[in-house]
This record gives C-alpha cells, sequence and structure tokens, in this order.
C-alpha cells in the first residue's frame, strides 16, 4: 500500500508541476491525511463487506488548469483528478488535456481491490474452527484506459485508444479428487488490451464515429495443495483404504483474441425528424490448456479401481461471432406529439470443442489385484446459435399543459439453435434442438408537473409464448411511480414505490416471484445552514422455482424470500469557519439471511484561513448474522485530514 500511495502521490507531483509551469489560471483542491481502523469479531466478514485499510489516504485531489498565453505551447487546457489513493480499496486517477482544433486527450486509471472470505454452513471444517470457507479471493483489478481526439471540431476526426486491464491475485478454492476434496491454493494472472482507431464525422446535419478494435486476452492460473491439506476434506476411507495425496498441481493457460467493430449514426432526415443508428461487432477466438497432475492414494468409482497417480490433459477451442445493429426514427407528426420507430436486432454463435485425456497410473481393482494404467479420451462439441429481432413504437404528448403522458409497444422474436455433447447430457429430455420465443412488450406512463407537486406513474406488460431456459417468464408486469411535494426551501418530500411480478407456470417449472419496494424520504432545512434529512424503506423479494434434486434427480419446490427495511438519518451544519455533519443508516432482514446492518459516521470541519481547513471523521459499522454469529463484526474508522484549497 505505501509504494502505491508513493507513486500515486509521485505522479500526481509530475503532473500538476507540468500543469502549472506556465498556466494562467489555476484552480486545485486536496483533501490529505491518516485513516486508523479498529476491527473486533470477524475481520474476514469486514474485509469481505467493508475493507477500509489503515494508513495514509488522498481522500481527493483536482487541479485545473487553462494557458491563453499567445506561442507554442502543448496544452491549453488540463484537468487532473484523484481519489481513494491509500488506505482506500478504490483508487482513481483521471486526466484530460487539450489543444484547440488541434487534439483532446482522455487518460484514466482505476485500482480495485476484491477480498472474500466469508464463513460457510457448507464447509466442513467449520465446526472444527476453520471460519473462513473453502472459496476464498484476494485478488485486485487494475485498468488503464487512453483515448485520444485528433483535429476535434473538425469534419472529421481521426481516434485513437488503447485499454489495458490486469486482474491478478491469490485465492482458495476446492478440487475433488479419488472420491474426496483437498484444500488449493490458487494464483491467477489475466491481462486483457485492446487497441483500437477510427474517425469520428460531422457532415451535413449528420455525425458519427466508426471504430476498429483489437482484443488480447491472455491468463494463466495455477492451483496447487494447500500445505497440510493432504488428508482431504472426508477423512473417510473407501473400502479400507484412506483417500489421501501427497501432491497436486493443475495449470490452465488461456489466450484469445477478438477484432471489434463499432460504430453509431445520427442526424436529421427532415424537419422534425431524425435518425439514430449503431452496429457493433465481436468475432471472439481463444484456446486454452489445462494439465493436472495428482499423486497418492486414491480411488475411482467409474473404473472401479484405486490408482496412485492422474495426469489429465485438456485441449479446448472456442469461437464467438456476436453482432448487434439497432436504428430508431424519432418524429414529431403533430404540433407535441412525438412519434419514435425502432427496430433491432442482435445475433450470436458459439461453437466450442474440447478434448480430454485421462491418464490412472498404478490401478488396482477393489480387491488389490489386476495392476494396470488405464487411459479414457472424451471428446465434446457443443454449439448455440442465437438470434433476436426487435420491432418497438413509443407515442408521447407534450402539449396537454402539466401533463405528459407516453404509451410504447414493443415485439421480440427470438431464435435458438443448440447442439449439446452427448456427453453433458445427464437429464433425459430436450437439451438440443431449435427452440423459437415471442415476447410482447406493452408500456405506458404519465407525469404531471404542477407549482410544488410532481407525480409520475409508468407501468410495463410482457408476454411470452414459450420458455426456453427453466428462468424465462411468461408473463411480467411491473408498476412503478414517484411523487415529489416541495414547499419553498424548507421542506422537500419524495416518495416511491415499485411492484414486480414474473411468473412461469409450466409444469415441472412452477416459477413464480414477486419484488415489492417503497420508500419515503423528507429534507428538511429550517435555516440555510441547517439541513436534515430522514428516509425509511421497504423491499420483500418472494420467490419460488421447482428444481431437481443431485441426488436421485427427483423435483422438489425452492422457495427464496427476503423481507428488508431500511432506514437513514443524516445532519448537516455549516456557519462561518465551522461544519459538522453526521447520519445513521441501516438494513434489516428477517428473510432467508437474517442480517442486520448498521453505520454511524460523524465528522467536523475547520476552515484555519479561507484557503487552509482541517477535518475529522470517525465511521462505526456493525454487522450482525443471525444464523452464523461467527461473521458479526464491529468496525470503528477514525481520520485526520487537512484540506488545501484555492
Amino acid at each position: 500500500m505505501a509504494k502505491r500511495f508513493a507513486y500515486f502521490v509521485g505522479l500526481l507531483v509530475v503532473a500538476s508541476w507540468g500543469a502549472t509551469a506556465r498556466a494562467q489560471s489555476t484552480q486545485f483542491s486536496l483533501d490529505l491525511g491518516h485513516q486508523w481502523t479498529d476491527v473486533s469479531g470477524n475481520n474476514d466478514v469486514y474485509r469481505s463487506q467493508v475493507n477500509e485499510g489503515q494508513g495514509l489516504l488522498l481522500r481527493s485531489f483536482s487541479l485545473t488548469t487553462v494557458d491563453n498565453s499567445d506561442g507554442s505551447k502543448f496544452f491549453d487546457h488540463l484537468r487532473i483528478d484523484a481519489a481513494g489513493i491509500g488506505a482506500d480499496p478504490q483508487a482513481s486517477f483521471r486526466l484530460s488535456a487539450g489543444l484547440a482544433h488541434v487534439y483532446d486527450l482522455r487518460f484514466s486509471y482505476r485500482h480495485s481491490e476484491f477480498y472474500n472470505a466469508l464463513p460457510g454452513f457448507a464447509n466442513p471444517l467449520f465446526a472444527s474452527g476453520f471460519a473462513p470457507g473453502e472459496q476464498t479471493i484476494n485478488r485486485a483489478l487494475d485498468t488503464v484506459n487512453l483515448d485520444v481526439t485528433v483535429l476535434p471540431g473538425s469534419a472529421v476526426t481521426p481516434l485513437f485508444g488503447y485499454e489495458w486491464v490486469r486482474y491478478s491475485g491469490s485465492a482458495r478454492s476446492t478440487a475433488a479428487v479419488g472420491q474426496n476434496e483437498f484444500q488449493l491454493l490458487s494464483n491467477l494472472g489475466e491481462t486483457t488490451q485492446e487497441v483500437r482507431g477510427g474517425i469520428g464525422f460531422s457532415v451535413g446535419g449528420f455525425s458519427g464515429r466508426i471504430l476498429q478494435g483489437w482484443r488480447y486476452f491472455n491468463s494463466t492460473q495455477a492451483d496447487q495443495l494447500l500445505p497440510g491439506a493432504g488428508a482431504g476434506n472426508y477423512p473417510q476411507p473407501v473400502l479400507g483404504q484412506p483417500v489421501t495425496l501427497a501432491s497436486y498441481l493443475d495449470r490452465t493457460h488461456t489466450t484469445g483474441t477478438t477484432p471489434v467493430t463499432t460504430g453509431y449514426l445520427t442526424g436529421r432526415l427532415a424537419d422534425g425528424v431524425r435518425l439514430v443508428a449503431s452496429f457493433s461487432r465481436a468475432d471472439f477466438s481463444t484456446d486454452t490448456s489445462d494439465d493436472e497432475a495428482a499423486w497418492g492414494t486414491l480411488a475411482s468409482f467409474k473404473l472401479s479401481r484405486f490408482y496412485s497417480g492422474l495426469l489429465e490433459s485438456v485441449q479446448a477451442h472456442a469461437e464467438s461471432l456476436d453482432w448487434q445493429g439497432n436504428a430508431r426514427v424519432e418524429a414529431e407528426v403533430l404540433d407535441g406529439l412525438d412519434v419514435t420507430v425502432g427496430y433491432t436486432q442482435r445475433h450470436r454463435d458459439l461453437d466450442g470443442l474440447a478434448t480430454i485425456a485421462d491418464l490412472y497410473a498404478n490401478t488396482v481393482n477393489f480387491s488389490g489385484a489386476d495392476p494396470k494404467n488405464v487411459s479414457t479420451l472424451i471428446n465434446a462439441q457443443d454449439a448455440i446459435q442465437r438470434d433476436e429481432k426487435v420491432v418497438e413504437a413509443r407515442i408521447s404528448s407534450n402539449n396537454l399543459g402539466p401533463l405528459h403522458l407516453w404509451a410504447g409497444w414493443a415485439r421480440a422474436d427470438q431464435n435458438l439453435d443448440v447442439s449439446p455433447a452427448a456427453a453433458e447430457i445427464v437429464v433425459p429430455g430436450g437439451q438440443g434442438g431449435r427452440f423459437d420465443r415471442v415476447v410482447k412488450r406493452t408500456s405506458a406512463g404519465a407525469t404531471l408537473a404542477l407549482a410544488d407537486v410532481k407525480l409520475a406513474v409508468d407501468w410495463k406488460k410482457d408476454d411470452a409464448d414459450n420458455a426456453v431456459v427453466r428462468t424465462d417468464y411468461l408473463n411480467l408486469e411491473r408498476w412503478r411511480g414517484r411523487a415529489t411535494w416541495t414547499a419553498g426551501k424548507f421542506l422537500q418530500l419524495v416518495g416511491t414505490a415499485e411492484h414486480i411480478k414474473a411468473e412461469n407456470p409450466t409444469p415441472g417449472i412452477d416459477q413464480a416471484s414477486t419484488t415489492k419496494h417503497w420508500e419515503g424520504n423528507v429534507v428538511l432545512t429550517p435555516v440555510t445552514a441547517l439541513s436534515v434529512s430522514l428516509g425509511y424503506g421497504v423491499y420483500k423479494v418472494d420467490s419460488a422455482i421447482t428444481i431437481r434434486t443431485p441426488q436421485d434427480f427427483g423435483l422438489e419446490p425452492s422457495l427464496y424470500t427476503e423481507d428488508g427495511t431500511s432506514k437513514d438519518a443524516s445532519l448537516t451544519y455549516k456557519v462561518g469557519r465551522f461544519g459538522f455533519d453526521a447520519g445513521y443508516s441501516q438494513f434489516e432482514n428477517s428473510g432467508d439471511l437474517a442480517l442486520k446492518l448498521d453505520r454511524t459516521t460523524v465528522g467536523c470541519d475547520f476552515d484555519f484561513t479561507p484557503t487552509l481547513g482541517a477535518s475529522l471523521r470517525f465511521d462505526k459499522h456493525m454487522y450482525r448474522e443471525i444464523a452464523l454469529p461467527i461473521d458479526n463484526f464491529d468496525a470503528k474508522i477514525y481520520g485526520v485530514f487537512l484540506r488545501w484549497h484555492n
């Protein structure tokens, strides 16, 4: 963390020095300080949910400079923004610069840390005190973006761009080998790069952009047996013989290339008539190799044999062509009456081929006889082709005074051709073939804007004639409303409500879900220096679907429910050089995952001079999980920061 902080600060110093060296006008702000954390309870759950760190923290930095001087110069406007550098798991840096009629440049960098080590009932070592789950991650995502526009404002503008994404770090997982399950330590290094170029244009009332990009993907993941995990999760012997691992290595390497083409066009076809169109195409190709080696005392019910080693090699190739095109025409057919008609077509074609070769070393049958090596070979090939065509229309009226009405209609025709590998079909039935689905959507809405009151309501209903996958709905209906009342600067009331119902009553699926959400918020400003906000919300979800149990492939209902309430309150006070703010929020759920999460924040600011000030911050997090108390934690975060601006 210290190294990353020093790197970012150095980058800011260099960029700022270059920006202000000859600038005529510069504005900047800096919020820098130190943060401390005090966590009691489950630190892994705290890091999985909050993950605020301890140490130096650049909360925010902003610099804007303008150079209007005559003579040669590299830029005439530049802006630098940075936030979250140091103790924050989310850091960002943005730079934009340009020279009028010559170029515009945008550069950004983002760093995000991901940590997950939640306890779980499925962990077979939970009863013995092994708290973290066996599926954990501790990884980071770094993203760099650069976009350059040459000759901005011209009829034709060359465009260039580059993107670099790196996802890396460690994790823990498991592998099922030889009738046992073993804990693994995993390391991942994954890089995606994209180079793109094209042109933007603005000619004769039409403007648009065409970009061609080339994306390259490279990923390597190495898994090995966690030290001390050779006994596995299930110490019971198989037919009197313990199943253990002495060593385990698995390396997966994937490379891929994807040419990507994108474009859009917008312009005026006639008076009151506008065209908007876009197109994208990606042709993905990837190769994967996986080599697994395991040695120990192992068993296979499939072969009815014990064995001492396994060598598995997988070679896979996949190709996917995705493209999408859409166009819509917006027209004012009468005074205050607008009509929009659109058409969208999507296509996806996916083909995959995998060859899996296994070598079982030094096998004997369960009676201890017939020693030999056994080899198996599996070839699996899948293919899926999906096409979708969508026609939609919308009409809206704007000449009814404070009342605005609109209505829409859409139809989506979906066609799928599926060719699964026979080796993957484990349940009899229609795993492959041609599937057709039609979804019709009707929607409408209204808004009413009076002097102090604003009301809005919208409705949507989808009807489908078929379900291709089990989670597809046949009927979906949604209602949503919002009301706002403003009484000058003193009072504002806002209320929102939403109701969603989806179902697929097909026997054997029996899917149904209902979502209800409503909330209200009031903001009071009795005097200019004081503002108080109060909020309350309710969120309810109930869903059911028929599933197959893995033990015997029998059918049984799967039920899920959530019943949550949210409360929040905040206060801000600012007078002279002193400012104070406080807030409290609580989310409580009494559904399947019963929990309670409270957060309290307090802060005060004081300006020593018009340009220099300081602030103190305090955050408190409390988490309680009813069914799994080992998840509970209390966390306190303290911060002292210096603010400097001009």
